[in-house]
């Protein structure tokens, strides 16, 4: 079994010990588990943690992330953004630890629907102006974080908004600086398996897997269809690894640019 394989299998059992969203929240409304934020609601989980939405003392929206699994992972890819400033990136505020010592990270709220909300709406894909407009949000958000050595490791529509029409890429939890000179070797699974790069499974990458991603993401906005979709996590990993992509009702030119 070559090493590639025994890569693409890890992977797989990555994927399937991550926690489905949904639930019961630690917090309810009018905690105040972290001191200056009062918490409204819980907005979402997932495999990292819970995020709510919470007034500041001073009246302040904001979100607040709980990091319950992956503190590591999840604080490198935190803290490298906490200083990055740009119209379609969700802002990150603050890390704090809570009187228990639990991890949050303080960020800007995001009132609108994500794009996979979006999508779920529109299961034929999107007309293409409205395509061009999530397109183009996202891939600014991209280049802002490539031109500052940084790869995302984990763009799908689940992770793109929309506030008062302005697109909004989030979830740095796996964002990862990669350096000019040396590509990246990990132990952590990245990303979502149905926008992984084939080079993930390979344990090397650099920004090609944010592009990768990008183009999964248009072909998915256009069509409503993904170009690699299987019954299983590791169906679908071997068709990123070895069959060409299913572009099927999508034309050109944006045919030409996801091939």
């Amino acid at each position: 079994m070559n090493a590639k394989t025994d890569e693409a299998r890890r992977l797989v059992d990555a994927e399937a010990e991550s926690p489905p969203a949904g639930g019961s929240f630690v917090y309810a409304a009018g905690a105040r588990p972290l001191d200056g934020f009062t918490i409204k609601r819980g907005v979402g989980q997932g495999g990292f943690g819970e995020i709510y939405y919470a007034l500041s003392d001073g009246g302040k929206q904001v979100a607040l992330k709980l990091i319950r699994r992956h503190l590591d992972v999840e604080l490198r890819g935190m803290q490298q953004c906490l200083n990055l400033s740009h119209p379609h990136l969700v802002a990150l505020y603050d890390i704090r630890n809570d009187a228990r010592g639990d991890t949050w990270v303080v960020m800007e709220y995001v009132s609108g629907p994500s794009l996979e909300d979006v999508l779920r709406e529109h299961p034929l894909g999107l007309p293409p102006a409205a395509a061009t407009s999530w397109f183009h949000g996202i891939a600014s958000a991209v280049a802002y974080l490539h031109d500052r050595g940084i790869v995302h490791r984990d763009l799908k529509p689940g992770n793109v908004f929309s506030s008062e029409g302005v697109v909004k890429v989030g979830d740095y939890g796996l964002s990862k600086y990669i350096s000019c000179s040396r590509r990246s070797g990990h132990t952590e699974s990245i990303g979502t398996v149905h926008y992984m790069a084939p080079e993930i499974a390979k344990g090397c990458y650099g920004k090609e897997i944010d592009i990768y991603a990008l183009g999964v993401i248009l072909c998915e906005v256009l069509t409503g269809r993904l170009p690699f979709d299987g019954e299983t996590v590791g169906e679908v990993l071997m068709k990123h690894l070895a069959d060409p992509p299913d572009l099927t009702g999508l034309e050109e030119p944006y045919r030409s640019v996801v091939a």
